[in-house]
């Protein structure tokens, strides 16, 4: 039998088809389970390490969503544009920064990643961006520990953990010794703040909420 150029040119092609498919499957799988076929697994660092890590820290507003899918993969990624209202690590060269976090809905069909909270369109805050120009699943440091929220309460600015955990103080344990300091431990839920963080779970805490410039200050301390 013999076999034409045209034959061996659409044998690769459904072969290069097939290799993309099983790859955007188990990308998916990843996304979606971890690499361990159960929830995704993340470090608990401290918020010394977050402040550390983080390429860029800025106060900022969600300006506008967007989802979409790569033409190379596939998959479906939300694009967001943040209006940048300060900066207090890094730069940011211009007043609006746009951000892709991994999963998002588009004509109906949904991919969601365990663990990864998506900022809301109109919610301010205040983020720890590992890197703008890596692909990442989720640019924000350590994911949930680098998402603060901003909501102003009776005329004040307060910060909440992207779980809307009001966070009543923040304190830097760099300093604590290694000899003593507890082991990072396995984040347990995508609402988990970083070491160091002190948040009020229900009003069980009778102490001054955290405040927006008391945070900024803060991080300052930490990364000089």
């Amino acid at each position: 039998m013999v076999v034409s150029k045209s034959d061996i040119s659409k044998q690769r092609l459904k072969q290069q088809y097939l290799i993309l498919v099983l790859a955007k499957l188990s990308f998916v799988f990843i996304l979606l389970c971890g690499p361990n076929g159960s929830a995704t697994t993340l470090l608990k660092l401290d918020i010394d390490q977050v402040a550390r890590e983080a390429e860029l820290v800025f106060e900022g507003e969600v300006l506008n969503h967007e989802v979409r899918t790569e033409t190379s993969t596939g998959l479906i990624n939300t694009y967001i544009t943040f209006l940048v209202l300060d900066v207090i690590k890094g730069d940011s060269p211009t007043a609006t920064i746009e951000l892709k976090f991994a999963g998002g809905t588009l004509n109906g069909e949904t991919t969601k990643v365990d663990g990864l909270t998506i900022p809301e369109p109109g919610e301010q805050g205040i983020y720890f961006v590992e890197s703008t120009s890596n692909n990442l699943i989720n640019p924000l440091v350590g994911w949930s520990q680098g998402h603060f929220l901003i909501k102003e309460i009776d005329g004040e600015r307060i910060i909440y953990t992207a779980g809307h955990n009001p966070v009543i103080d923040v304190q830097s344990i760099a300093s604590i010794p290694p000899s003593i300091k507890r082991p990072n431990a396995i984040l347990e839920e995508n609402s988990d703040a970083a070491a160091g963080v002190l948040v009020d779970n229900g009003g069980e805490i009778r102490r001054q909420r955290l405040q927006v410039n008391e945070l900024k200050s803060e991080i300052l301390e930490m990364i000089r």
